[in-house]
């Protein structure tokens, strides 16, 4: 059977040690350190960190190319102890970045609420560089940084929907910048973010299709576009929640105002969507527009009460401009002031 990457890289780092014909206490030390990260990680999980890990200070590679970059700069046995050690010392930090609810973050609920939105888009690109921010920033300003990684991946991944492989990149450079001299600046970033205008655009013909992810996603946008323009304070993660297609998924001939092509591209668009409380959303069901409208006005969700107050009719049309209108609120709250792209 192949070795896994932590399989050639135990066997070559407990070489190099051996070479030096070391004390039966430098092995054992050796290998309760390696016991303890793998047995904090688990053996998959461990293959991913060590790359993030090894990302985070040194110029980016993929899996097949890790353990020869591990082996290439790892050479004695001081940096043998030096690389465990750490590797240990980190084990808990990449854990926490993957569980906001961990302990680790107790009292810092600002960088909770981001690392919750990242885990909510499934984002792993930035771990490498959280890792880094984490131990060489101080604290109000890794806030900042795992801030500017939420509102990037807002922008880049979930409404763009752009290569993840240049975000890799740019965020490794940052991350090497980070471990060198201690500082970020949000222009940094600059490359992966989305512009105004670019975002405007990509966010009013954004669709998101029936999936438990997609729905928990437009949940937390409308919420939080809800919470910031009409200081309302819906938790989007309540049970009482959910997504109501205004034009239903399976419409009947009572939305004939949508052609059957305008169907298609339509029902699955934000502009289309909107909160409505659990109950509300049974009766609202398949009814046509006129009817459901007296069932939205219910809503104590002020996004969800102005469709039926601005809109008497629902159509292509008035899903664009009711999206167009969403957009110009996200492009408001999900901004970083301090790079200035048009």
């Amino acid at each position: 059977m192949q070795l896994s990457s932590s399989d050639l890289l135990k066997n070559y780092l407990f070489s190099v040690v051996d070479d030096t014909k070391p004390h039966i206490s430098e092995i054992e030390e050796l290998e309760n350190i390696w016991t303890s990260i793998v047995g904090k990680l688990g053996e998959q999980k461990f293959e991913d960190y060590l790359r993030y890990y090894w990302n985070s200070e040194n110029k980016t590679v993929g899996k097949k190319q890790l353990f020869k970059s591990i082996k290439s700069n790892i050479k004695t046995k001081e940096e043998v102890f030096a690389l465990i050690k750490s590797l240990n010392d980190t084990a808990d930090l990449y854990l926490a970045l993957l569980n906001p609810d961990d302990n680790f973050w107790k009292e810092k609920q600002e960088v909770v609420e981001y690392l919750a939105e990242l885990k909510l888009f499934q984002i792993k690109q930035t771990n490498s560089l959280l890792i880094a921010g984490y131990k060489n920033l101080e604290t109000p300003q890794f806030k900042k940084l795992v801030k500017t990684c939420a509102i990037i991946s807002l922008r880049y991944n979930v409404i763009s929907g752009l290569n993840p492989n240049e975000q890799e990149n740019v965020y490794n450079s940052i991350a090497r910048n980070i471990t060198r001299n201690k500082v970020f600046d949000p222009q940094d970033f600059q490359a992966i973010y989305v512009s105004d205008n670019n975002f405007y655009t990509n966010f009013s013909f954004k669709e998101f299709k029936n999936t438990t992810r997609n729905h928990k996603i437009v949940r937390y946008i409308l919420a939080k576009i809800e919470n910031r323009f009409y200081q309302s304070d819906i938790n989007f993660e309540s049970d009482i929640w959910s997504i109501e297609h205004i034009l239903p998924e399976n419409a009947d001939e009572s939305w004939g105002e949508f052609s059957q092509e305008d169907l298609q591209h339509s029902k699955y668009r934000i502009g289309n969507l909107t909160l409505l409380e659990k109950k509300l959303n049974r009766e609202a069901d398949q009814l046509a527009f006129v009817q459901k409208k007296e069932i939205l006005s219910k809503s104590i969700s002020t996004l969800t009460k102005n469709i039926s107050e601005e809109f008497d009719s629902w159509n292509l049309s008035k899903i664009s401009e009711r999206q167009r209108d969403l957009a110009k609120k996200a492009k408001e709250i999900w901004k970083i002031q301090e790079i200035l792209i048009p």
